[in-house]
């Protein structure tokens, strides 16, 4: 079948197929549903337009904060004030990296290598997930997570839905420097600057090269703010949401086309492979996934950044 727009000829099989296993993974680990949308629409698919690449590539990353966010907020795992700082920024810089990347990445042969440097970021931290530390510190944040997702049940079924409040995330000061809230009995406190300045430099990257932004925003959370994983995601995805969508609408508005038939066509190849992913995953050993996963954006990273280069010393094409 021949796409207009992205002036490719594709089976629709095979852009199902792939994007229902992008969806898989995005779902299974939550990362790199950017990153292997954006590897399929180069080199799977074979477009050739950056500008139309990016955007679409951002499309697809909104399914997940779509659905996600009303369930974080009715949760009370969200820290709103924070994510709407993260949002703030985000709007400035997606507005800024759109418009440079629109500018002076339009040419696959600049915006190929950079797409593979990210690619190579993410390769990195799948490797470092592979760790036995980082599987130990995992596997206490998904315990915790579990025992509170089981409180959250246990006071609803007992009727005592007044009790979340305790539980949830709940704001006790709130100012452009000093922010402070508790969650689980515990206080946390952050300068609401600092969220908008992480934001605008996320959406920048993000927007630049078209992907979602979380692989920078949940460290940034976790780690330079304190925030427990059981709030960072919710936080990160509405921010991602804000961003995304005003980085698509920017490249639209500056004269970049999205290919609809090609997204109605990975659209539900990425639901399909959502669905699949929580339902197979109890299957397949999360290791082993990260692991295979890791093995192979380290070979697209390399190929996309110093493919060329080898090429023209080997003879040998690698990607």
């Amino acid at each position: 079948m021949y796409f207009h727009v992205a002036g490719v000829s594709v089976n629709p099989i095979v852009i199902i197929l792939w994007m229902l296993f992008v969806g898989f993974v995005f779902s299974t680990i939550g990362a790199a549903g950017g990153i292997l949308a954006g590897v399929g629409h180069i080199t799977i698919f074979g477009l050739k337009k950056a500008n139309t690449i990016k955007p679409m590539n951002q499309v697809l990353t909104l399914i997940s904060p779509i659905v996600s966010t009303p369930v974080y907020l009715r949760e009370k795992r969200l820290v709103v004030p924070a994510a709407v700082s993260l949002g703030l920024g985000g709007i400035v810089g997606a507005l800024l990296g759109s418009w440079l990347s629109h500018t002076y990445l339009p040419a696959m042969t600049s915006y190929k290598p950079l797409f593979g440097v990210i690619t190579l970021v993410i390769a990195v931290r799948m490797w470092i997930e592979t760790t036995p530390a980082s599987r130990a510190k995992k596997q206490s944040e998904q315990k915790a997570s579990k025992a509170f997702e089981a409180r959250v049940k246990e006071l609803k079924q007992a009727g005592r839905l007044n009790e979340l409040k305790d539980i949830g995330v709940r704001f006790e000061e709130l100012g452009l420097t000093k922010n402070r809230f508790t969650f689980a009995g515990e206080t946390f406190r952050y300068n609401a600057l600092s969220p908008f300045l992480a934001g605008l430099v996320v959406a920048v990257i993000s927007a630049a090269l078209g992907v979602g932004g979380g692989f920078l925003l949940v460290p940034y959370l976790s780690s330079m703010l304190g925030f427990p994983m059981f709030i960072v995601a919710g936080t990160s995805t509405l921010s991602i949401l804000v961003s995304s969508l005003i980085s698509i609408g920017n490249y639209v508005r500056m004269g970049s086309r999205l290919d609809y038939p090609m997204i109605g066509f990975e659209l539900i190849g990425i639901l399909a492979g959502s669905y699949l992913g929580p339902t197979l995953s109890k299957y397949i050993k999360g290791l082993y996934l990260k692991g295979f996963l890791a093995v192979v954006l380290t070979y697209i990273g390399v190929g996309y950044v110093f493919g060329t280069v080898i090429q023209h010393a080997t003879g040998i094409r690698i990607i």
